[in-house]
């Protein structure tokens, strides 16, 4: 018996997938797929009579939009929205913030070794005062500290303070801290122009037990950059919305297939 099934029962939308639509080569996966929507839309341009009455509706301008909101917050999904290319390395340096302890030889010991010009890598530190609430100012000095002055020695990550000095400092300077990754999100970048396939599965309605596994090729998909938001709590979710192409040069002007297969292992 040939496989044609009609209506289906949807389970759920497995991942999403983004693709370089000139190289084929995956640029982001999200698989936490929460309220997934396809939608379409067409301009209408109305024939009418010499009474204005409407004979029929001429339907041309077909477009698409594919929105969901991933569980998760996603650094590929994020690059994606920015029109920008995560980096990773294991030398990148990064803005640390630090609180530290002045101990009784007046030095406070960092976390990271500070990067930057040598001789200035941290302008200026904070005391903070017993009741949390910032103090006086000391700033980076290249002789002996005094005063309001303090001494760096970064390979040892040591500041050196005034006698004076106790308590804890507020600091703030570049490391390089290990493995790291960066998303940019710069004024002009503009996302570029994907492939996508939407991984779904299927049950037959009158037979649950069958799964029909699905997906929904998007040759043509670009995210949508005008109103991306980043709920930064753990409870936040991240959504996004691409708008649907057809390629300009293709004859079937196609936005999409649904593709559904018995083969439930696919």
């Amino acid at each position: 018996m040939s496989f044609n099934p009609n209506e289906l029962i949807l389970e759920k939308i497995r991942a999403v997938e983004e693709y370089d639509f000139a190289t084929n080569e995956l640029v982001g996966r999200y698989t936490q797929i929460e309220s997934p929507s396809l939608k379409t839309a067409a301009t209408g341009t109305a024939v009418t009579d010499a009474m204005g009455a409407e004979i029929t509706t001429f339907y041309n301008a077909q477009t698409g939009t594919f929105d969901f909101t991933n569980s998760l917050f996603s650094l590929d999904l994020a690059a994606s929205q920015f029109g920008a290319k995560k980096e990773a390395a294991n030398d990148m340096k990064r803005p640390v913030s630090e609180t530290v302890t002045i101990d009784s030889n007046h030095k406070a010991v960092l976390k990271y070794v500070p990067v930057g010009t040598a001789g200035a890598e941290i302008a200026s530190v904070k005391v903070i005062n017993d009741d949390n609430t910032f103090g006086a100012t000391y700033t980076l000095t290249t002789g002996t500290a005094a005063d309001d002055t303090f001494t760096l020695d970064a390979a040892s990550k040591t500041l050196t303070f005034p006698a004076d000095v106790a308590g804890r400092v507020f600091v703030r300077y570049d490391a390089i801290t290990g493995n790291t990754v960066k998303v940019t999100k710069t004024a002009d970048s503009i996302p570029e122009v994907r492939s996508l396939l939407v991984h779904a599965l299927f049950h037959d309605p009158c037979n649950t037990n069958l799964v029909y596994a699905g997906v929904i090729s998007i040759p043509r998909a670009q995210i949508d950059p005008s109103a991306v938001e980043l709920t930064l709590t753990s409870e936040g979710k991240h959504a996004a919305s691409y708008k649907l192409f057809k390629s300009y040069c293709d004859e079937n002007a196609k936005l999409f297939d649904i593709i559904v297969s018995d083969d439930s292992a696919a």
